[in-house]
């Protein structure tokens, strides 16, 4: 008995399973066959259930495949053997007609009386050797894994493919096992990859339109195959035009993100050799905002409000503190330029539909998002909401955080005080912080500090302007988000650039202010500040760098 069995109990399915196989006079020949191809690009998991009124699953299924449908899996709970096998027969006849292979969830008894393609089964269904030597070696079989213990008992085996998930919470699937998420998807693609390279994978659980092409692009891994597929349920099921449904997720499938341009054919290189170059980039961009005059749509908390609007005035940008979420939509649509920052220092369960509202409309205009998780480490309500926003609510292009707030999503259990942040590791470390989670969301990460630290998950770099004062005044970080969103909606080729530029624009206005003559403090300092992000951006309206002499940057 392979380690696989360890784990998974057959006893049960046995005696019904060579019973029907009796019936069907079903004896799997090793050299029968070839294995018929396979596609996992949209792959239909029924749950008769879920169907419309007055709607039948046959007419359901042979309408989602002529809207695109690869693959069906036959999944029925309820059922039991014999009016299992009939509908089994009766949806095989539709499914052969097309060319789409038919697997049976879990009964392998089932698909042998069927004489379908394969079957498809559970981590506490039959062992898989045991389904390999009835189904013979032409079936597809596919296996479900939700752990990497699972999956890497599954890669070690020959089985055809692997389902990952459930990727998000399932109500189709009582009994399933705790939600991957795509981060998590990621890690088992990874690890299929280093065991079995050649293995397809598709990943399940509660995926739909709005949802599809993040887990799509958050999931790739860096090295090795993306998923091959996505498995959908209700998505489809419960539509009442399950061809169009079905057309409408195949047609997102297939296109790149609107929030996901392809990567610049000449991505700027971030090396001393370069700066001249980069610099000359930061000129460019802060111009940019002066001229388009972006829009920016600002989730924040009451405190910052006021400041934040000056700072995004003063830049050249327009602000627009919104939190109706009936605006989302026009919102993210009404300027070519505009982009969408959410801060959540005012956090609570009522902003959650607001958050996913606005997030999704702007991820379908292709608009940059900006997240800044403000005391993400200081409860337990403020973690889980950092979670829900970057696994559930779509795509973000920057997190932007304090220390603190950006070791908080990268897991570590930091406990923060409010939104203060103290430093528990040397810039180095913090580096190595950053650039993971980048890689992880796949999104640039800017981590605020007396240094700051910004990765693409690639690139990383390290800017040390700023003054002291900016700690001493409420709301100057959370108003850096806004610098953020504008440069991102003027230049989202390279979103890390479009990061350097603001955060080195913010940086030395602040430098410059604090050796205004007026500037005695962080009062005074607040309006020097203001007065410094408009004459930098009148100077490179006028196309100078000069004030960008007394630039650190690391790259690293």
């Amino acid at each position: 008995m392979s380690e696989q069995a360890t784990m998974m109990s057959d006893v049960a399915k046995d005696a019904p399973m060579a019973a029907a196989a009796a019936v069907a006079g079903a004896t799997p020949s090793p050299t029968s066959s070839a294995k018929p191809k396979f596609d996992l690009t949209l792959y239909l998991v029924t749950s008769s259930t879920l169907l419309p009124p007055n709607t039948t699953l046959e007419s359901h299924i042979e309408s989602a495949i002529k809207g695109g449908v690869t693959i069906v899996q036959l999944r029925e709970k309820s059922l039991d053997t014999a009016p299992f096998i009939a509908l089994g027969k009766r949806i095989h006849s539709i499914t052969k007609k097309y060319g789409v292979p038919l697997l049976i969830n879990d009964r392998v008894d089932v698909a042998l009386a069927v004489g379908c393609e394969g079957a498809h089964i559970g981590w506490d269904d039959m062992e898989y050797a045991t389904a390999r030597k009835l189904l013979g070696p032409s079936a597809i079989i596919g296996l479900s894994v939700s752990n990497i213990t699972q999956a890497s008992l599954a890669a070690s085996t020959t089985v055809d493919y692997v389902g990952i998930g459930p990727v998000f919470p399932t109500r189709t699937k009582p009994d399933a096992a705790t939600p991957l998420y795509p981060g998590g998807v990621r890690q088992i693609l990874e690890l299929v990859y280093s065991k079995r390279p050649d293995l397809p994978s598709v990943a399940i659980g509660s995926i739909n339109s709005s949802n599809i092409q993040a887990v799509l692009y958050k999931s790739r891994p860096a090295e090795g195959l993306p998923l091959a597929g996505v498995a959908v349920v209700s998505a489809i099921i419960s539509s009442n035009d399950p061809e169009s449904a079905a057309s409408g997720l195949l047609s997102l499938y297939k296109s790149p993100p609107p929030w996901a341009p392809p990567p610049p054919s000449q991505p700027t290189v971030f090396t001393h050799f370069y700066l001249p170059l980069i610099l000359s980039k930061v000129v460019s961009i802060i111009r940019s905002i002066k001229e388009h005059k972006p829009l920016v749509h600002q989730i924040t908390n009451g405190v910052v409000k006021n400041f934040s609007a000056n700072v995004t005035l003063a830049i050249g940008a327009s602000p627009i503190m919104s939190e109706h979420i009936e605006e989302a939509a026009d919102l993210a649509n009404i300027v070519p330029q505009s982009a969408l920052l959410v801060n959540m220092g005012t956090a609570g369960p009522g902003e959650r539909r607001l958050y996913a509202t606005a997030i999704r409309e702007n991820n379908k205009a292709g608009k940059p998002v900006v997240f800044d998780p403000v005391g993400a480490g200081a409860t337990g309500m403020r973690r889980e909401t950092v979670r829900w926003v970057l696994d559930e609510c779509g795509y973000v292009d920057v997190i932007k955080g304090n220390e603190g707030e950006i070791r908080t999503v990268a897991g570590e259990g930091i406990r923060m005080k409010g939104v203060d942040s103290d430093s528990v590791g040397g810039v180095d470390e913090l580096a190595k912080v950053v650039k993971a989670v980048a890689g992880r969301e796949r999104s640039v990460v800017v981590t605020t500090g007396a240094t700051d630290v910004l990765s693409d998950g690639n690139r990383t770099v390290l800017v040390s302007n700023g003054h002291p004062f900016q700690a001493l005044v409420t709301g100057m970080g959370c108003a850096l988000g806004s610098v953020l969103a504008a440069a991102l909606a003027v230049h989202k080729d390279d979103k890390l650039m479009s990061c350097l530029a603001a955060i080195l624009l913010y940086n030395v206005a602040a430098e410059r202010a604090s050796k205004a003559d007026s500037s005695k403090g962080p009062g005074s300092f607040s309006v020097a500040f203001l007065d410094q992000l408009y004459e930098i951006g009148e100077i490179c309206a006028r196309g100078e760098g000069g004030w960008l002499d007394g630039v650190k940057v690391e790259f690293v």
